[in-house]
């Protein structure tokens, strides 16, 4: 859980299953993250990572279990990681790591 340095301007359909009355971008850091790189644009993605710095964001993506492929793509191209070294490439069923 960390604080932003701001509140992002994220499309709403990112976060199409959520009220934006609810969206607590301290409290749920971890779930805004992973959503916008699941989901996100370039621009999105490039805001969330200055949002929360660097290292908090790329700390949660490796660690998490909730990236789609897509996800993890954007976290390895944006964080320059091998996509082999999230937790989420490991995981079955994962299309990757057939």
């Amino acid at each position: 859980m960390k604080s932003p340095k701001y509140i992002p301007e994220i499309n709403p359909a990112v976060f199409w299953d959520v009220p934006k009355e609810k969206l607590d971008y301290t409290k749920y850091s971890d779930f805004i993250i992973c959503r916008v790189f699941n989901y996100g644009n370039f621009t999105e993605i490039a805001d969330i990572i200055v949002c929360y710095g660097k290292k908090y964001t790329m700390e949660i993506l490796i660690h998490s279990t909730e990236l789609n492929i897509f996800g993890l793509s954007n976290a390895s191209a944006f964080l320059g990681i091998p996509e082999k070294n999230f937790t989420c490439y490991e995981r079955k069923p994962f299309p990757l790591n057939s």
